[in-house]
């Protein structure tokens, strides 16, 4: 089974998405480990905020040949072409962690340290509901590398 770490920054309090979250997490299982990583937000001022934040963020992505920031000015792909770029990383058995930053984004520092981002969508998204989103994403793209319908 692929494992995949999802490092998100703080705790999702909406009820609405928490069941969200664990409803794609229990469809997901059947085909990667899934390994949800919450980090906690910064304190203070926005700037030490993202620095606080970006130290523990690196220390979770330690070990993982893919490091994949959710980023609004990362790479876009369609479900397919998402689909084709995990199935390229589960077929050479590279290590994948996604980091998703709190609602200031990413300390500058760590997004050029970063040799991959992915946006989810030009439009800006709460980040509790992007978890959400990748989390049915990557469901969508393993149903697509399996041929299953749930993608049409």
């Amino acid at each position: 089974m692929y494992p995949i770490r999802l490092i998100v920054v703080g705790k999702t309090k909406q009820k609405s998405i928490i069941s969200l979250e664990s409803h794609y997490k229990q469809l997901v299982k059947t085909y990667i480990r899934l390994e949800i990583f919450e980090i906690p937000e910064g304190r203070g001022h926005a700037e030490h905020q993202l620095l606080d934040e970006a130290m523990h963020i690196r220390a979770a992505l330690l070990g993982y040949k893919r490091q994949v920031l959710l980023d609004q000015g990362g790479k876009q792909r369609n479900s397919e072409e998402f689909a084709a770029w995990l199935g390229s990383l589960m077929d050479k058995g590279e290590s994948l962690a996604f980091a998703v930053g709190s609602s200031h984004g990413f300390h500058p520092s760590l997004k050029a340290e970063a040799k991959e981002s992915l946006s989810l969508s030009q439009m800006t998204f709460p980040h509790d509901l992007c978890r959400a989103m990748l989390m049915e994403q990557l469901f969508r793209a393993c149903c697509i590398l399996r041929g299953k319908p749930y993608h049409k």
